[in-house]
């Protein structure tokens, strides 16, 4: 199986989880509220079972409770109000209504949690109302609140001893020996109204009991199959994605990434805090509105779900990784405690010594502080830090030295030489090793610049020993080319061995040059060059070149003349060698570009063309010696263009680079320009 396969079933795990946990969750709640509530399959509503009875009943009581306790209560600017001694004073009231036969006030309480649930209770010996009506035109009168609450089907009133209600178990000879009774009958003069609205549109303890009711009448029987049918999906996903996480690269190695290289215990704090802010945004199921619940259990699932994808991610990678102790603080202590007693034990006599130094001094510090109101205790005190700063001191600027030596040895400076009797103890072996390091460096570098002038040499004498014998080669071709040759055969030979010798005094003088280039023995006559110029007059010598192989040059120079410092005939030669590689190796039929690019006081010579070969060897292998873009070696050529060319442009202070993107063969040269 691919890895963009398993890729793919992961995700969708990932996604089919939350939906069988939501499945789960659900028939979980529907077979515990049936187990609670048995009246789910014998009631057909919510509205005639004992839980809903219970619900109406404690908030009549309850709000009966609240209003029958009121205070009239005078404040400091002469004015009277009504305050619950549970809820405080009342939202809103209506002055000068009429109560029974007097005229008398009604409040209304419209912070109330239960707002499905409507009441109007009816204090006739004082005459005041208290309601959680909403006020407005229409229910300014206890006439009007009554006629609101009337409007709806389940209702609940007590006037004068008798009660009136849709509510089958709520009715008087069922509840005339219960509290709900008795607390009204008792508390004096009272008439109560209740009422609630059958489809309960406001989200409180009803909607929601509804809800659950209504979910579990439906979802029972099914729940009995799905509860354990989706626990085993969830189950199964898991353990499968368990088996999925932590792809491995061509080298069998699980991939990581950022996240999975952290240390345990941070990821897990980063985790936490994760989880915490989804629980936060879960709070959400306190509010009373509908719209902020839903939106809150949401995002706070979704961020928990997150939080749980990376920590099971995060936990199976490192385990597959073998890194899951290694990323944790107490494996890297540990570590640090071996590689410290490790390097003790390495350094054992520099670890005694450090020792004996450690105690010495403390011991001295313990006598002179002993004996500090004496004389000779403040004299061995100020001794002992006296001379722990002197030796610190000279150990410091020993070791600074040693350290500045190898500096200046990575800077290139072999010749450096320490004074090794300055040094004492480890310090002494440093300035040895250091001493040793140098001159083996200073020999190594003697050695390799030897040879490369040996070899030059050798190329050189070598190359001018061919030179004798094949200048008399050529001379000898050129005599027989005015000769009358016997027949045609003949002539057919001379001119193969005119072009092969041509061909090995090329690569002779090649070769010479290749060498000196590439040990920098040659002599460079640096001057202001115009680049447009330059590329002007080779194009023009590779005009006929190009047109032969049918290849169009497109150049784009810059408007105004640019300026390189280089040496004209060695810079010549560079360009020389990259168009003559390009009206070697390029497809027939195509275009091939050059430009020249000014940018932040730097030069840039770009070189591209479509070669006609695959190139199929990497940059590194093209610009060594005798390498060639034609493998099948049919083209006229050394393989040494590249590499002189790289050379020449190094030592005039350019950089040469080759670029390969499938068969687009790109050169760029640079070089700083000159104002």
């Amino acid at each position: 199986m691919s890895n963009k396969t398993k890729e793919v079933i992961k995700i969708l795990g990932y996604i089919l989880i939350p939906i069988f946990v939501v499945i789960a969750v659900f028939s979980a709640l529907s077979l515990y509220y049936r187990s609670e509530n048995q009246q789910v399959q014998e009631m057909d509503s919510f509205f005639a079972t004992e839980n809903f009875m219970y619900m109406y009943s404690s908030s009549i009581i309850n709000n009966f409770s609240m209003n029958s306790n009121a205070l009239l209560v005078e404040s400091t600017d002469g004015e009277t109000y009504y305050e619950s001694n549970r809820y405080g004073m009342y939202d809103d009231y209506q002055d000068d209504v009429q109560i029974g036969n007097k005229t008398g006030r009604i409040n209304y309480l419209t912070s109330y949690e239960y707002k499905n649930f409507k009441y109007l209770i009816i204090d006739n010996k004082n005459s005041v109302a208290y309601t959680n009506v909403e006020h407005t035109m229409l229910t300014d009168s206890v006439e009007e609140i009554q006629q609101r609450l009337a409007d709806n089907t389940i209702y609940w009133n007590y006037e004068q001893g008798n009660i009136n209600t849709s509510i089958e178990k709520l009715k008087l000879e069922e509840v005339r020996y219960k509290s709900i009774y008795k607390r009204i009958s008792e508390a004096g003069d009272f008439s109560v109204y209740t009422s609630l609205e059958e489809d309960v549109p406001y989200y409180d303890q009803y909607r929601t009991n509804k809800i659950i009711f209504d979910m579990a009448k439906i979802l029972y029987k099914p729940a009995l199959y799905l509860l354990p049918i989706s626990i085993i999906m969830v189950l199964s996903i898991i353990i499968l994605n368990c088996f999925l996480i932590g792809l491995r690269n061509e080298k069998g190695e699980v991939k990581l990434n950022s996240f999975d290289k952290t240390p345990l215990i941070v990821a897990l704090i980063l985790l936490f805090i994760l989880s915490m802010i989804g629980c936060g945004f879960l709070a959400a199921l306190t509010s009373e509105n509908l719209t902020v619940i839903l939106t809150g259990v949401a995002i706070g699932a979704v961020i928990v779900y997150i939080s749980f994808v990376f920590f099971l991610e995060t936990i199976i990678k490192r385990i597959k990784s073998k890194t899951l102790f290694r990323n944790t603080i107490t494996y890297r202590i540990l570590r640090w405690i071996k590689s410290l007693i490790t390097s003790m034990v390495r350094n054992s006599n520099m670890t005694v010594k450090l020792i004996l130094v450690v105690v010495g001094f403390g011991v001295l510090n313990i006598i002179g502080f002993s004996l500090r109101r004496e004389f000779i205790g403040i004299v061995i005190l100020i001794a002992t830090w006296i001379y722990g700063f002197i030796k610190i001191h000279q150990w410091l600027i020993r070791y600074s030295e040693i350290k500045n030596a190898i500096n200046q040895i990575y800077m290139g400076n072999t010749e450096l030489h320490l004074d090794e009797n300055r040094y004492k103890g480890s310090l002494h072996n440093m300035a040895v090793e250091v001493n040793d390091i140098a001159g083996g460096l200073s020999n190594a570098i003697q050695e390799k610049l030897k040879s490369e002038r040996l070899k030059t040499e050798l190329i050189t004498n070598v190359s001018h020993d061919i030179k004798t014998p094949l200048t008399s080669i050529i001379n000898y071709v050129d005599l027989l080319k005015k000769e009358e040759m016997p027949n045609e055969q003949a002539r057919e030979y001379l001119s193969i061995l005119d072009n092969k010798s041509q061909r090995l005094k090329r690569l002779t003088e090649d070769l010479v040059e290749a060498s000196k280039a590439s040990s920098g023995n040659i002599k460079l006559n640096m001057e202001k060059l115009n680049v447009n110029e330059l590329l002007k007059q080779i194009s023009g010598e590779f005009e006929d070149k190009f047109k032969a192989r049918k290849l169009e040059e497109v150049m784009s120079l810059p408007e105004k003349s640019v300026y390189i410092n280089a040496d004209s005939r060695y810079m010549y030669r560079v360009l020389e060698n990259m168009y003559s590689n390009i009206s070697k190796y390029a497809m027939e039929n195509t275009r091939v570009y050059i430009d020249v690019i000014p940018n932040n006081n730097r030069i840039t010579i770009q070189m591209k063309n479509i070669s006609k070969e695959k190139l199929n060897i990497s940059t590194d292998e093209l610009m060594q010696r005798f390498v060639r873009g034609d493998s099948a070696r049919n083209t006229e050529g050394s393989g040494l263009g590249l590499s002189i060319a790289t050379s020449l442009t190094t030592l005039q202070g350019g950089t040469f680079n080759i670029y390969l993107d499938g068969d687009l063969f790109k050169v760029i040269i640079e070089f700083d320009m000159m104002n």
